[in-house]
């Protein structure tokens, strides 16, 4: 599954042509679409692959808004209560991945405006997916790609989830 955010029109507009920077409804719109979008892919498939969950927006939001602004804590508070809510009935499992790409190599615009948060968002995005209540299993980093591969589908056997 795509990530949603990368359809957002608000995320473009401030990390594709510099308008604006990032507001409450460029997250909000980033967390209902990763609501949405998953819910739509999977009701035809038993195995979804995503590579984002409304915990990360939740992450990115905590770490890119100021929780001061009226209305934004409490707002923030009530996409955590709707993310413990939904995600361990949408999740089985989160891999979570620590991998880091090189920018420079082709780059990523939708990133560029993040990328000195690295080290807080994964952080961030960590604990609001453990927050969420959802099995979370760490992806071995010194793992080849085919060896992640395996290590995945054994996760997944293993939690009786593997693809038919």
């Amino acid at each position: 599954m795509d990530e949603p955010a990368r359809y957002s029109p608000f995320l473009e507009d401030i990390v594709l042509h510099n308008v604006g920077t990032f507001d409450l409804v460029a997250e909000l719109d980033a967390f209902a679409q990763q609501l949405s979008v998953p819910m739509r892919a999977a009701r035809h498939h038993s195995l979804l692959i995503a590579d984002k969950t409304p915990a990360n927006v939740i992450a990115y939001a905590r770490t890119v808004l100021d929780l001061s602004e009226p209305g934004v804590g409490a707002i923030i508070a009530a996409m955590e209560a709707l993310c413990r809510a939904w995600m361990p009935l949408a999740y089985d499992v989160v891999i979570f991945s620590r991998d880091r790409f090189d920018q420079k190599s082709g780059g990523d615009r939708f990133r560029e405006k993040v990328l000195t948060l690295r080290d807080e968002v994964e952080a961030a995005v960590f604990k609001a997916t453990v927050d969420s209540g959802v099995k979370v299993l760490e992806l071995p980093t010194e793992l080849s790609t085919e060896g992640r591969v395996e290590w995945i589908a054994g996760q997944l056997d293993g939690l009786g989830l593997a693809a038919a």
